[in-house]
């Protein structure tokens, strides 16, 4: 599923598999981004100094999954969102299901006490903590707008508004004070985003008909120059999270070819189709307030700090996938049920 299609997920045109894979893999890497930096921090001067290894690989590790949240916006600004209201009310559905859910799953178990009044109405209105949400749902309420604009602007003038937003965006958001872009956890980014996916599907300039072998090797080039340089930090004791925040030019380009490379690629799988309409679910599970800490992030602080590094990334990565699947599972009992609504409302 596509950001913008959370309603009626039984597709019956078959579609390409391309970019449902890269779908699925951008949540893997969400739930590997949240599994580093956030779990575990950013290494300190005496771990870069007294565990290089370790520290390489954590570094490495949030480089390459950091380019998970812009590949999803980037996906949904390829296709272009059609608003309409069934889909943003599907969404919401799958935002309070999801919430619902582990809510009384853990009440169930024992595990949280009983909501009170205030707890229905942050569900209710979305204010759980759930900053993507927030930030997708105002991109696709001003999607009209922006699809407007690229329906109506040249080819050099799109180009020349990309330009002006990413150098404005680099110039007063990265590692500033001006909070409105917010490290690119922003609708304002989201937008920049969206346009830059519309005009490389549109007009596809030079920059986006490299072949496959040379996405991949920009790719890798960012990943290992981030890395490297994220080392050199860490050791002189400077703030090397700068360096991976979602609106880095180095960031976007990482998330541009690799986003590229999956464009061309095409195949069809069924399996692959069924898993990603409901990738976004990872998210909203994984993310829930009452799931997020207590049972993602510590477990996987325990073991960093008691296990041996081959056992810390075997059991991390027991997490990672235990949680994708039961997250899907979930997400299909949530697909039966709005489908169920849709029917009772449309007959």
């Amino acid at each position: 599923m596509r950001l913008s299609r959370t309603t009626l997920n039984n597709n019956k045109k078959e579609r390409d598999s391309n970019l449902e894979l890269l779908r699925i893999i951008a949540m893997l890497l969400v739930l590997m981004v949240y599994a580093d930096f956030k779990a575990l921090d950013t290494p300190t001067v005496g771990e870069v100094m007294n565990s290089p290894l370790s520290s390489f690989l954590r570094y490495l590790s949030e480089s390459i999954s950091i380019v998970c949240v812009n590949v999803f916006i980037l996906i949904t600004g390829w296709f272009g969102i059609r608003p309409k209201v069934s889909r943003f009310c599907g969404l919401v559905f799958q935002v309070m299901f999801i919430g619902v859910f582990i809510y009384l799953a853990l009440l169930l178990l024992g595990k949280v006490e009983k909501w009170e009044l205030v707890d229905w109405i942050k569900l209710l209105f979305m204010r759980r903590g759930l900053w993507f949400v927030g930030a997708y749902m105002v991109l696709y309420v001003i999607s009209p707008i922006l699809n407007a604009f690229v329906s109506t602007a040249s080819n050099d003038t799109f180009k020349k508004v990309l330009i002006a937003f990413f150098f404005i965006q680099t110039v007063l958001g990265v590692h500033s004070k001006w909070n409105f872009f917010c490290s690119g956890y922003s609708p304002l980014s989201f937008i920049g985003l969206y346009l830059l996916a519309r005009y490389m599907k549109l007009y596809a300039g030079r920059f986006c008909t490299l072949k496959k072998r040379y996405d991949v090797a920009i790719y890798l080039c960012t990943v290992l120059f981030t890395t490297f340089l994220a080392m050199i930090f860490g050791r002189a004791g400077h703030d090397s999270q700068v360096l991976y925040e979602y609106l880095s030019p180095v960031v976007i380009v990482s998330s541009v070819y690799f986003f590229l490379f999956f464009t061309k690629l095409s195949f069809q799988s069924n399996v692959v189709n069924w898993i990603a309409t409901s990738a976004f679910a990872v998210y909203l599970f994984h993310s829930d307030p009452l799931f997020f800490n207590q049972y993602y992030l510590f477990p996987i602080k325990d073991f960093y700090i008691n296990d041996s590094l081959p056992l810390f990334l075997f059991h991390t990565t027991i997490i990672i996938i235990s949680v994708f699947f039961v997250s899907i599972l979930v997400d299909k009992i949530r697909i039966f049920l709005w489908n169920r609504i849709i029917l009772v409302l449309t007959s």
